[in-house]
């Protein structure tokens, strides 16, 4: 075989290789406590928290357990930083705006008001 044909062998090969890997859902790392690792859903935050916003103001946005100024702090997001939204849902009125969106938080789902998030997405409403 010549080294023109071995070489686009191998070639030929690495990009069908490299195609499967990609295609492959990748496995998660294993369970901290000890369980086995399973094949995790490729861009799963993505695809429950299709839409984006950027964090406005000058300091930090508090993620709340509510949609209210009330409820308890679940986390925080700086501002600039652009967040995932999965949906909007009615709540305390802050500054003028009643609408929070949900976003992703450790463990589950929070909300932020969207009074500090701009909406880089058209948002739906939450379904019931």
């Amino acid at each position: 075989m010549s080294i023109r044909k071995a070489a686009a062998a191998l070639v030929a090969t690495a990009a069908l290789t490299l195609g499967a890997l990609a295609t492959t859902p990748s496995l998660a790392a294993a369970d901290p406590e000890g369980g086995q690792a399973q094949a995790a859903p490729v861009a799963a935050e993505a695809n429950h928290y299709p839409y984006r916003g950027r964090v406005l103001g000058n300091s930090v946005v508090y993620k709340r357990a509510a949609p209210t100024t009330r409820s308890d702090i679940l986390g925080w997001a700086k501002s600039g930083t652009i967040v995932r939204i999965q949906c909007k849902v009615i709540g305390q009125n802050v500054l003028g705006n009643n609408r929070w969106y949900r976003v992703p938080v450790r463990g589950g789902y929070g909300y932020m008001s969207a009074r500090y998030v701009l909406n880089l997405d058209q948002i739906p409403f939450c379904r019931r």
